[in-house]
């Protein structure tokens, strides 16, 4: 797997959108949202905690992580020491990493002091990128993924999967509702994909809507609506692709219909999406929930 990403890092465009220093007191340090880009962090001084799609990790000074893009997260300082972060954002959706998974590496203080040097070397080409409008601008943006792709090289040979603290929630997780889970995730986009879960799972109807309710707190229904309309996100946001087509892609028949729970769920129409997206894009506040899928 580490091979396949790696290779994946160094073939891919991994466009550089963002690279930041900073403190943060104890306290919450980002709010639960679905984050569009993938985020590439190193921990200099202090604690967080860190929640991916429901799945709690702790990181301590000295450790480097990646966050998956298209995820769901949140994370807090638990105090009371403040805590720096060095960090950097690109544009990726890697298929090969789980939504709800984190990938770090220790560091030795000599390779802190080596990330570091990277980290600020970009951060210096990111402020020139962005005061830059003319021919230098292409030469930048590829220097900067430059930088970050030597990063993930050093990266991904020593990265290991940081133990979640919610993990006890996958033993009491029932056999059928984990298959079920696995397949609506690569049949959400079917029209008829309710009626095939039937046929596809063992268990009646009844107890498996009672079992599925118990783990996802919402319906299958509601599930698949979720993981549709997540899709749609991300297919306006990396495609130009009409509305009408991104909403037959993910199994909705009527534009209409899909545009209307668009702005019930994401608090935006798409139109609206794809003009904030090309202005610079920041999510609406206080919608658009995600959802735990156990792995």
């Amino acid at each position: 797997m580490v091979a396949s990403l790696l290779g994946r890092a160094l073939r891919s465009a991994i466009p550089v959108t963002n690279v930041s220093r900073r403190f943060f007191p104890p306290g919450p340090g980002a709010p639960d949202t679905v984050i569009t880009t993938c985020r590439f962090i190193l921990i200099l001084e202090g604690e967080l905690r860190y929640t991916i799609e429901g799945n709690s990790f702790v990181l301590t000074a000295g450790t480097q992580f990646l966050v998956p893009s298209w995820c769901r997260r949140e994370w807090i300082v638990p105090g009371p020491d403040v805590c720096e972060l060095i960090w950097c954002e690109f544009d990726d959706d890697p298929k090969e990493i789980g939504r709800d998974q984190c990938f770090r590496r220790e560091l030795s203080p000599a390779q802190v002091r080596g990330e570091v040097r990277a980290y600020l070397e970009m951060a210096r080409r990111w402020k020139s990128l962005k005061a830059c409008d003319g021919a230098g601008r292409e030469l930048l943006a590829l220097e900067l993924e430059g930088f970050l792709k030597s990063m993930l090289a050093r990266f991904w040979p020593q990265a290991e999967l940081a133990s979640s603290l919610t993990g006890i929630r996958e033993r009491r997780l029932h056999p059928e509702i984990k298959r079920a889970l696995r397949w609506l995730e690569d049949h959400f986009m079917h029209p008829d994909v309710l009626e095939r879960l039937q046929e596809e799972c063992d268990l009646t109807p009844n107890y498996f809507r009672l079992r599925f309710r118990e783990v996802m707190a919402c319906s299958p229904g509601e599930y698949v609506k979720r993981l549709r309309l997540r899709q749609a996100r991300y297919l306006l946001y990396a495609t130009d692709w009409q509305h009408k087509r991104i909403a037959a892609a993910v199994g909705y028949g009527d534009a209409l219909y899909f545009s209307r729970l668009y702005r019930e769920f994401w608090g935006r129409t798409p139109t609206a999406e794809r003009k904030a997206q090309r202005q610079g894009y920041a999510p609406a506040p206080g919608v658009g929930q995600g959802f735990v899928t156990p792995r």
